[in-house]
């Protein structure tokens, strides 16, 4: 049955239509609670949905800053990661031009040159132990140390 106005139903009926009046209103009555319930239902149904889509929504954003957290702490990684890599870089090369220089040099210069390679050769230990510490704490998964190139 359609859905019928209230407007269809005359205000004041006439005496001898009133039980067909009343029939011809309860059952549009009838027909408009089943349509609710229709509706209602439907809405519950739609609630669900959007609850369902909600959890989801949250649940990729959880994982998108888990994601964002752990690509600035790889970004943050390999920065320190090229710093240590020219700094090893760096002390080699001066390290085989000290070399390169001693060979042309004798005597005094000489000791000179050893004691600068010395000192490179620890500064080459101590690059070398701050890479070992940020491999480390990379394989841990932990948060990279800011003090193994000097970053505060």
């Amino acid at each position: 049955m359609a859905l019928r106005s209230a407007t269809e139903f005359p205000a004041t009926p006439d005496p001898e239509a009133l039980e067909e009046t009343y029939q011809e209103c309860r059952a549009a009555l009838v027909s408009a609670n089943r349509s609710r319930g229709v509706l209602k239902a439907q809405s519950d149904r739609r609630g669900v949905v959007i609850t369902e889509l909600q959890r989801e929504l949250l649940e990729l954003e959880a994982d998108l800053a888990d994601e964002a957290r752990a690509k600035a702490r790889l970004h943050a990684l390999n920065a320190k990661l090229g710093t240590v890599i020219r700094e090893l870089e760096e002390t080699g090369d001066a390290m085989v031009g000290l070399i390169d220089e001693s060979e042309r040099q004798s005597g005094y210069w000489l000791v000179e040159m050893f004691r600068r390679l010395i000192e490179q050769a620890t500064r080459w230990r101590s690059v070398k132990a701050k890479a070992a510490a940020l491999a480390a704490d990379a394989a841990e998964g932990g948060n990279p140390s800011s003090q193994i190139v000097g970053q505060p």
